[in-house]
C-alpha cells in the first residue's frame, strides 16, 4: 500500500455515498459549478468577514446567536411542536426524530429549560422554534419568563413565519425580554402564495417597532436572485437588523418537488463527508453562487442591514466541535493520542501519516534514534512484569495493545498542568525535542505523528508522500470514546 492507495479508499466512500443519495431521486450536477475558494475572493471584493473555515460570510452585523452556533457552546434551541401553518416543500422537519408524534403533541419547553438549569447547564444563547411556535403563545411566554429568570443575560430569539403575530403578541414578546425575532420568507414564484408573502412582510415591518433585532432567515434558491435583491432593498428600508441567507438544502425527501423546479444537488456537497446531525440535508447546486452575488449586491448598494451567508458547511461545524472538544478536556485520552491536535479552523483532530515501505524509516526518525532502544526496553520490562500503565499519567509510557498489535509510544512529558480550570489538555504547539508522540500500526504499515513535525519530516524525507489525516471522536457500543478517521489527503 502506498499513499495514493490509502487516500483512494476515501474516494470510494464518496462514490458509495453518491450512489446512495441517488436513490432519493435527485441527481447531482455533472460538475461542481461553485468552488468554495470563491468565498474568500467575494469577501475581499465586498469587505465582508470570512470566518469559521470560510463557511460564514457577513457584513455590517451578525447575530451573536449565529456566532455561538459555530461551536454549539452555551447555546440551545427548544421547539414547542413541529405543527406548522405553512407547507414548504423544502422543510426538513420530516427528518426530525419522532416527527409524526410531535405534529400532534407539544413539549413543555419552559419546564425543559428549568430542568437544564437545575442540572447546571449554562447558556448564553437560547432559541424557540417549531413548526410554528406562536401556535402556542402561552408556552412561548412561559419560556421567555423562565429564560429571563434563570439566564437574565442570555440572548433569546424566536423563529416564526409571522402568521400569528399581531401588535398585542409583539408587545408581550417585547415585555418578556425577547431579543431577536427571525422571520422566514418564502420565494417560490407561486402566485397562490402571494397573500402569505404579503402577510409576512407586514409582520416584519410591524415587528421593527417592538423587538430590538428583527431578522429574516431564508434559504436562497438558484433562481431567486432578482426577487431577493428587491427583498433586501425593501427590508433595509424597513429598518430590519439583518438577513441570514441560507444555502438551500435538499432534506432527502420530497424529491419530486425539487425535480419539478429543475434543481440538482451540488457536487462535493461537503468538504468532509460524514454523518452530520443537522437535518437540513444536502446543498442545492447554484444556491451558494446566488448567495455570494447577494453579498456583492448589498455591498455595492451600501445597504445598512447585516447580511450573512450561512453555508451548509457552516451548519455542521458545531457538531464536529462538540464531538472533539472532549479531546481538549480529557487529559488521559488526549495524552494517549498525543500525535493528534485539535485544528481551530475546522475543529477536526489531525495528524500526519506515512504508509507502506516508508513507514518504518519514518518511524525511526519520529521516535529519535537515541530514544528507540530506551522506549522499547521500557515497554518490554512492563510487559514482562505484567504491569498496565495508565495512559495520561505524567512520566508514563502507554502499554502496547497486544490484541491489535498496535504499539502506542507516548512519552508523557506534556503540559497537563495547563488543564486546570478546564483549559485545553493539548495545544497546537510543537512538542519539545525530548517529547515523542508516535502511533505505529505495524501490520498495516502506518505511522502517525503531529502535524507540527511535518516541515522537519519533509526535510528528512524529501521523496516521501505525507498524508494529512482528519479524525473525529465517537463513542463505541460501550460508551467509551474512540478516534475515527474520516478523511485523508496527500499533503502537497
Amino acid at each position: 500500500m502506498d499513499a495514493k492507495e490509502y487516500v483512494a479508499a476515501f474516494d470510494e466512500v464518496k462514490a458509495d455515498f453518491e450512489k446512495l443519495v441517488a436513490e432519493f431521486g435527485l441527481p447531482f450536477e455533472a460538475k461542481e459549478t461553485q468552488l468554495r475558494e470563491t468565498r474568500v475572493c467575494v469577501a475581499e471584493q465586498c469587505g465582508c468577514h470570512c470566518e469559521n473555515g470560510n463557511a460564514s460570510l457577513w457584513r455590517n452585523w451578525i447575530s451573536p446567536a449565529c456566532v455561538a452556533c459555530r461551536t454549539g457552546e452555551r447555546t440551545a434551541t427548544f421547539f414547542t411542536s413541529l405543527k406548522c401553518s405553512r407547507h414548504c416543500y423544502f422543510c426538513f422537519n420530516p427528518n426530525q426524530e419522532d416527527y409524526e408524534y410531535w405534529l400532534s403533541h407539544k413539549r413543555d419547553i419552559a419546564g425543559e429549560l428549568r430542568e437544564a438549569h437545575a442540572a447546571g447547564a449554562g447558556f448564553d444563547c437560547l432559541a424557540i422554534t417549531g413548526g410554528e411556535p406562536l401556535l402556542f403563545k402561552s408556552d412561548v411566554y412561559a419560556f421567555l419568563n423562565a429564560a429571563r429568570e434563570l439566564y437574565p443575560q442570555a440572548h433569546v430569539r424566536l423563529y416564526t413565519c409571522g402568521d400569528y403575530l399581531d401588535d398585542a403578541c409583539l408587545a408581550e414578546l417585547r415585555d418578556r425580554g425577547l431579543d431577536e425575532i427571525r422571520f422566514s420568507v418564502k420565494l417560490d414564484g407561486d402566485e397562490a402564495l402571494a397573500p402569505e408573502h404579503a402577510r409576512t412582510l407586514d409582520a416584519i415591518e410591524r415587528a421593527v417597532a417592538f423587538i430590538p433585532d428583527v431578522m429574516v432567515e431564508m434559504p436562497v434558491g438558484p433562481h431567486d436572485g432578482l426577487a431577493m435583491k428587491e427583498l433586501l432593498v425593501r427590508l433595509d428600508a424597513m429598518g430590519v437588523r439583518g438577513v441570514n441567507l441560507l444555502e438551500f438544502g435538499f432534506p432527502l425527501c420530497n424529491a419530486e418537488a425539487f425535480a419539478e423546479r429543475g434543481l440538482k444537488l451540488r457536487q462535493n456537497p461537503y468538504p468532509i463527508l460524514y454523518n452530520y446531525w443537522y437535518a437540513g440535508g444536502l446543498p442545492i447546486a447554484g444556491s451558494e453562487a446566488e448567495c455570494l452575488e447577494l453579498m456583492r449586491f448589498a455591498a455595492e448598494r451600501g445597504l445598512k442591514l447585516g447580511v450573512h451567508y450561512c453555508s451548509l458547511d457552516n451548519k455542521n461545524t458545531g457538531q464536529i466541535y462538540q464531538q472533539n472538544k472532549g479531546f481538549l478536556l480529557d487529559k488521559a485520552f488526549a495524552a494517549a493520542h498525543g500525535w493528534l491536535h485539535f485544528d481551530e479552523e475546522d475543529y477536526f483532530l489531525k495528524c500526519v501519516k506515512v504508509v507502506g515501505d516508508d513507514a518504518s524509516s519514518v518511524l525511526g526518525w519520529a521516535l529519535g534514534e537515541d530514544l528507540v532502544a530506551v522506549e522499547r526496553d521500557a515497554i518490554s520490562e512492563r510487559v514482562a512484569a505484567g504491569e498496565r500503565s495508565a495512559p495520561g499519567e505524567q512520566g508514563e509510557t502507554a502499554e502496547p495493545d497486544m490484541e491489535s498489535e498496535r504499539v502506542v509510544t507516548v512519552e508523557q512529558a506534556v503540559e497537563n498542568e495547563r488543564n486546570t480550570a478546564g483549559e485545553r489538555a493539548m495545544t497546537n504547539e510543537a512538542p519539545s525535542a525530548a517529547v515523542r508522540f508516535v502511533d505505529y500500526d505495524e501490520p498495516a504499515q502506518v505511522v502517525a505523528f503531529p502535524c507540527a513535525w511535518l516541515p522537519d519530516a519533509r526535510n528528512a524525507f524529501p521523496t516521501v508522500d505525507f498524508i494529512e489525516s482528519l479524525n473525529v471522536v465517537e463513542l463505541d457500543d460501550s460508551g467509551m470514546p474512540v478516534v475515527r478517521e474520516v478523511d485523508a489527503r496527500i499533503v502537497l
